[in-house]
């Protein structure tokens, strides 16, 4: 099979196997349930990905990579004498964004993870780390350094991520609230956690 012919097979597989570990779980999902939808044998799905966690990890690997970019892409938009509270409204923005026009793939970052081999986890493991220490330093920043090292930093740090995660659940793109607005609202709930 020429790369050309499998590339847009191996796109519906990743397509199809988002839709159903969303709706179904990972472990809800066999790989004949995504080959079925798919259109294909069974055992065509090994021309493509050599196993269902192969399948999970590229999706999980990507969600990463975008997340990750999208952080990066707000970051860059900041003027050089940004304030700690303008880096913390754009990090919010952009993370409130991706969790509203990404809810399926962050399921799969949040949800399904751990049901990944041992070397792809704790890849993963590595950069939620990393983006949840880009936030700290943030959040640092915000609260001046007498009391960085307070446990109270620690919780509001958590308190803020789990409070973008929750977009993903409840946000929908007919419902009466614009993500912009979303936005803006989560950026002011985060000032004032870390007022």
């Amino acid at each position: 099979m020429t790369q050309t012919s499998a590339e847009p097979t191996a796109n519906e597989i990743r397509r199809v196997a988002l839709e159903l570990f969303s709706a179904r779980g990972y472990d809800g999902t066999s790989v004949r349930d995504i080959s079925d939808s798919v259109g294909i044998r069974k055992s065509s799905m090994y021309n493509h990905f050599p196993s269902k966690e192969a399948i999970l990890w590229e999706l999980t690997s990507q969600a990463f990579t975008e997340l990750h970019e999208a952080w990066a892409t707000a970051a860059q938009q900041l003027p050089g004498n940004a304030t700690p509270l303008e880096r913390l409204s754009a990090f919010v923005r952009s993370d409130v964004r991706f969790h509203a026009l990404h809810r399926k793939e962050a399921s799969i970052i949040n949800a399904h993870f751990t049901s990944l081999n041992a070397d792809h986890l704790a890849r993963a493991i590595e950069w939620r780390a990393a983006y949840e220490a880009t936030l700290t330093a943030i959040v640092h920043d915000c609260v001046g350094s007498r009391r960085a090292a307070d446990p109270r930093t620690r919780l509001t740090v958590y308190a803020i991520l789990e409070m973008c995660l929750a977009v993903a659940g409840w946000y929908r793109p007919d419902g009466p609230l614009d993500i912009e607005d979303i936005c803006s609202t989560y950026a002011e709930m985060a000032h004032k956690l870390v007022a």
